[in-house]
């Protein structure tokens, strides 16, 4: 699925490495400063402020770089915004928090409660994700779902606010017990909550462009068939059914698949599930003036994988969308990045006052890193696309560099397009895929410029654009040779309804097998519907190879442990997960016969026959 073709492997392995005009380096801070970072940002003075998920808010000086704590005791907060050196505002899982060091003292001294105005629960998935402040002196937040067999336990006493224990939407592993679960909110200067959209499931991601849009990234999982980057407002349904309940004209009867589908607003821009990340972070606007090299007004965007990415937007028939690009990758190939390599775990972002942008990593949620990493750019572009824009007929690829016209034919500009699922599964193989052929190719700008026209265009597509045969007029090839742009509207005005997704037909996907039980299939069927299953499920964490991500999932080719256990212990594994190293418990997701045939396809592919 994601890996389909020697050309397209070739291309993905060279997205992910780094340009060589970056320059990444580890940040030193105290070893008593406990668990990972989980909010980043910058005060007016230039002092740095940092969150950890251990619930510690420390400030490191701007002239003297000594860090403090600032504050602790909080409840894993995932957001913060810094006013001053002595005033800050955390976004944590019961409320929106003033901190304020009265005394100077460097310790705060005075906590007052903002808001409070959502419900909370002992479930570990209900968290409150921050942290954006407009110019109207607003803070923009989103609340994530209740997760797991928590449902059924819940007790009066575990919640604040009210609690609907009938939930008619068992159908989803994801659920919202308390008040505005799944919503993207906004906290006004008065400290009114604003309920503005439902439809989130894990929004890791609050961004607000320098025009004032407010955007959110959310993750995978059931009703959500990729990361992507959403642009909310208010009224939006982005999606996963269950925060409707808290919304007005709530009708639980009406919430047919093709209700939801044709009421759900999609990401502006997707992200395809390995290839641009597989769990999407905070998203920043580079307003840094060049300082940080070509892309100026671009957003990056973290991934808890050990990538950065990079997007570039545009309005299309009156909304956003546009493409994403890997731009760090989780390699760091040498000779591509100076300095040490991009950790893992990244799902904090900030721009420094001197044009750098600082990465807050956490591992908590298993297979990332701890730390907290600067990249900054050495002056000098590396040969990139800037930017890939829709034409009535194509579309139109920027270089920052002058490209040789030699390498710049319409054979070296290959395009895939496909779509994705809209269902209650967790995540969408990608379906509908075809390769779509440029029909012609002009040259403009210099070099710097190549309009193409596409043999077809059709508005609800993800399109690839894979480029490894371009080469610069000095002959070196792009640092990124991959995009994927987004083709929710055409200029013509059609819009596609359910953005790049469509409905699955009851006779195909991954769902063929849910229900399937052990004993329907076997030898090289189970096993080849175990292939469909681990691509869709597997893959980004476990790779291609089996061998997984560096510091996260199984190695099932060099570690003969991971498969020496028994069919019904990795089953299990399978249906419980792990938290501790950040495998989801698929048993909320898929059904008996797809976890036994990723079995048998694991088996077959990486290891050992059943002891």
């Amino acid at each position: 699925m994601i890996l389909r073709s020697g050309t397209t492997v070739f291309a993905l392995i060279t997205a992910l490495a780094a340009s060589a005009a970056y320059h990444v380096e580890s940040v030193p801070y105290p070893p008593e400063m406990r668990g990972g970072v989980s909010g980043v940002a910058f005060a007016p003075q230039g002092s740095l402020v940092v969150t950890t998920r251990m619930g510690e808010v420390w400030r490191r000086d701007a002239s003297t770089w000594q860090w403090r704590r600032f504050a602790w005791g909080l409840n894993e907060p995932l957001g913060v915004h810094a006013e001053s050196d002595t005033a800050v505002v955390v976004a944590h899982k019961p409320e929106l928090l003033r901190l304020v060091d009265t005394n100077a003292d460097g310790e705060a001294d005075t906590f007052s409660v903002l808001n409070d105005d959502w419900g909370v629960t002992q479930n570990y998935h209900e968290l409150f994700f921050g942290l954006r402040r407009t110019a109207a002196g607003e803070y923009l937040g989103a609340l994530s779902l209740a997760s797991g067999g928590e449902r059924d336990a819940l007790q009066p006493s575990d919640v604040r606010g009210r609690i609907d224990t009938a939930d008619p939407l068992v159908r989803t592993a994801h659920h919202a017990p308390v008040p505005w679960r799944g919503w993207a909110v906004k906290i006004t200067a008065e400290g009114r909550l604003v309920p503005l959209a439902a439809g989130l499931r894990q929004p890791n991601g609050i961004g607000l462009s320098p025009d004032g849009a407010f955007f959110v990234t959310d993750n995978q999982g059931d009703w959500k068939p990729t990361c992507g980057l959403i642009h909310v407002e208010e009224g939006d349904f982005l999606g996963h059914p269950a925060g409707l309940k808290w919304g007005p004209a709530y009708d639980p009867s009406a919430l047919t698949a093709e209700a939801l589908w044709r009421r759900y607003k999609a990401p502006a821009v997707v992200f395809p599930h390995g290839p641009a990340g597989v769990s999407a972070g905070e998203p920043v606007w580079d307003q840094t003036g060049g300082r940080f090299g070509p892309f100026s007004g671009q957003v990056f965007v973290g991934d808890f994988s050990s990538m950065i990415l990079r997007v570039s937007l545009e309005q299309v028939a009156g909304a956003w969308q546009g493409a994403v690009y890997p731009f760090l990758g989780r390699a760091d190939l040498p000779g591509t990045v100076t300095g040490v390599r991009l950790a893992a775990g990244n799902t904090r972002l900030a721009f420094a006052p001197d044009g750098s942008l600082y990465t807050g990593q956490t591992g908590g949620w298993g297979g990332g890193s701890d730390g907290l990493q600067r990249i900054s750019w050495d002056g000098v572009a590396a040969p990139e696309m800037k930017d890939v824009t829709l034409t009535r007929n194509g579309f139109r690829v920027r270089f920052t560099e002058p490209m040789d016209p030699a390498t710049l034919t319409a054979a070296n500009f290959q395009f895939t397009r496909f779509r994705l699922y809209y269902h209650s599964d967790y995540g969408s193989p990608w379906v509908d895929e075809a390769p779509v052929s440029v029909q012609a190719v002009e040259v403009a700008a210099g070099g710097r410029e190549a309009v193409l026209t596409l043999s077809e265009l059709a508005v609800g597509f993800v399109y690839e654009l894979s480029v490894p045969a371009l080469r610069t007029v000095m002959g070196a090839p792009l640092a990124n040779p991959l995009a994927y742009y987004t083709a929710n509207r055409l200029h013509s005005g059609e819009v596609a309804v359910g953005g790049t997704t469509r409905l699955p037909r009851p006779d195909e996907g991954a769902a063929n097998v849910k229900d399937m039980q052990g004993g329907r299939l076997t030898g090289e069927a189970l096993v080849a519907a175990g292939e469909t299953v681990y691509k869709l499920y597997c893959l980004a964490c476990h790779q291609a190879d089996g061998r997984g991500l560096p510091g996260g999932a199984a190695n099932f080719v060099d570690d003969p442990t991971r498969l020496a256990k028994t069919d019904e212990e990795l089953l299990a594994v399978i249906a419980r997960g792990n938290e501790a190293k950040g495998m989801p418990a698929f048993g909320a997701f898929i059904g008996p016969g797809q976890r036994r045939a990723a079995l048998a396809y694991i088996r077959a592919k990486f290891g050992a026959p059943t002891p």
